[in-house]
């Protein structure tokens, strides 16, 4: 594989990471994949999801461009003035034009968790050059059926009392915050819009199905707005198929520190590729192993 650095956008201000596969494995007319930052976290995604993820498509003959969004990593801030649009759809159009331009397709994925996840919803909306669409932690509502599981599930979490008696046994006037409650207060953390109506969200989600848009929906355990993979279609009221697949990982952390699961992410993202737009290979994760992981 090749790791090319290219500059886009205004100015050459915008910076990605475009990673091919070598010649011989390229998927024929697969959709060059592009992933959007994380929160803050520059182009190599939470402790490198991203550059992992870009490596394992490419050995499976897929192009990814891994870019930093404007004022991110290395690229340039705007500086035009955006008139309420969103800085995410721009720079990402941005990318999309120059790939189209110089590497001879119209047809892209996006991939993103967290805002990433968000950012590419409105992008995937916005653009008719999005084909497919990975959203990792994205945009989530609790349901009634959150709130019962996640209320009993609780009850059998050995943190749970864990974290009790840490409580009791501390200082109540001291300032302090239990480490296990940290983590999951930074890993719950996201950047949405706080105005985003579940309503809006369902029937732009029907029309990235009625154009034919493959989408794979990624949650975690880590991820506090949801408790299961049941909980998509009472969201949304849209049952999962082939085109719009969802998988929710009961040991995984919302950042994916713990290798395991990183791999086994990043294993899903891939044969979900493959088997929407490319070949299957031999050498990945069976769904047996999958499940092991997560």
């Amino acid at each position: 594989m090749q790791e090319t650095v290219i500059q886009f956008g205004p100015n050459d201000g915008l910076l990605g990471i475009l990673t091919t596969p070598a010649e011989f494995e390229r998927v024929a007319n697969a959709p060059i994949a592009v992933v959007i930052n994380a929160g803050i976290v520059h182009r190599v995604g939470p402790f490198g999801l991203h550059v992992k993820m870009a490596r394992q498509l490419a050995e499976a003959g897929i192009s990814t461009l891994r870019l930093d969004l404007s004022g991110l990593g290395d690229s340039l801030p705007r500086t035009e003035k955006l008139g309420g649009q969103n800085r995410a759809v721009l720079d990402v159009a941005d990318a999309l034009n120059f790939l189209q331009a110089n590497y001879d397709t119209d047809r892209f994925v996006v991939i993103g968790l967290c805002s990433g996840a968000y950012n590419a919803h409105q992008v995937a909306v916005n653009d008719d050059r999005i084909v497919g669409a990975v959203f990792m932690d994205g945009i989530v509502f609790r349901t009634m059926g959150y709130f019962w599981r996640h209320t009993v599930g609780r009850l059998f979490k050995p943190r749970t009392y864990r974290n009790a008696i840490k409580r009791r046994m501390l200082d109540r006037n001291q300032p302090w915050i239990a480490e296990d409650a940290g983590a999951e207060l930074a890993e719950s953390e996201f950047f949405f819009a706080d105005d985003i109506q579940r309503s809006e969200i369902t029937n732009q989600l029907n029309d990235l199905i009625q154009r034919d848009v493959s989408m794979l929906f990624l949650y975690t355990a880590g991820y506090d707005d949801i408790c299961g993979r049941s909980q998509f279609r009472e969201m949304y009221g849209i049952s999962p198929d082939d085109q719009v697949q969802v998988e929710y990982f009961p040991k995984s952390e919302h950042t994916f520190r713990i290798v395991e699961n990183r791999n086994a992410a990043c294993s899903r993202v891939a044969t979900w590729y493959q088997a929407q737009f490319g070949r299957l290979e031999s050498n990945q994760a069976s769904q047996h192993e999958l499940e092991e992981l997560v």
